[in-house]
């Protein structure tokens, strides 16, 4: 009971934060103060904060993006599921809510994103986006969308998109400014950067000194609350404290 006090007591000391990684191989994931989702062979899967009791959603086949939805003060609202192949857009809660949404490829905090870069909200409105599909989209901490489209690191807003970087790395996450990319799993707090290199879970500070590291396989990495969790192949979850001490609820 400590141990699931205690880490009830890190889920709420921070905002909601959500990080949408590129898909690794077949799993996907997006992860906010509420929980974590995520899709893989077909199978979604929910597990909510602070139990994280993993319930297994019932969708159509052909799952192309999970993610969360976020208002502009950071609150996260619901988590939702896209069905490219028949264009649907589902709510993966008790507020069952379905959009006819195109072919959506990719979900933001704010909105889906279609197979050409169009996108449509979470209100049912359809809305300009990214010129060609998106790889990976994040809505940063500066409540802007980011997207990585080959290579490319795009920042999107009012004026459209504008070229970050030529040299986009695989995998996109939020910072609380805005979004980068790396080449492994990661994710960024206050606390400092926290990567997935495949062989361990990393902490380093802002000037990259390593601060601690412990074995960890391959996987995603998210943010719950003030809580660093990841997520192996098969649904295996972990957590830690922003310390790497690691959690057990």
């Amino acid at each position: 009971m400590k141990r699931l006090a205690a880490l009830a007591f890190l889920l709420a000391a921070c905002a909601p934060a959500a990080v949408r990684p590129v898909p690794a191989a077949d799993l996907q994931a997006s992860f906010s103060g509420q929980g974590v989702i995520w899709a893989e062979g077909g199978r979604v899967t929910l597990a909510r904060a602070p139990l994280f009791q993993r319930v297994a959603l019932r969708v159509p086949s052909g799952v192309t993006a999970v993610g969360w939805q976020v208002t502009p003060s950071g609150t996260t609202v619901s988590p939702w599921v896209a069905v490219g192949g028949l264009g649907l857009l589902l709510t993966a809660d008790g507020r069952p809510v379905t959009l006819q949404a195109g072919r959506v490829v990719a979900l933001s905090g704010t909105r889906a994103y279609r197979e050409d870069g169009s996108t449509y909200s979470y209100d049912g409105l359809p809305g300009a986006g990214l010129l060609g599909t998106p790889g990976a989209v994040v809505t940063g901490g500066d409540g802007l969308d980011y997207a990585v489209q080959q290579g490319n690191l795009y920042r999107l807003d009012s004026g459209g998109q504008t070229l970050l970087s030529g040299a986009a790395q695989r995998y996109l996450y939020a910072t609380p400014t805005g979004a980068a990319t790396a080449n492994a799993p990661t994710v960024v707090t206050l606390d400092g950067r926290y990567t997935l290199t495949g062989t361990a879970l990393e902490w380093r500070d802002a000037s990259g000194l390593l601060l601690a590291s412990l074995p960890h396989p391959s996987g995603l990495i998210g943010v719950v609350g003030n809580v660093i969790v990841t997520l192996q192949p098969g649904g295996a979850l972990r957590f830690f404290a922003p310390d790497l001490r690691e959690l057990h609820p």
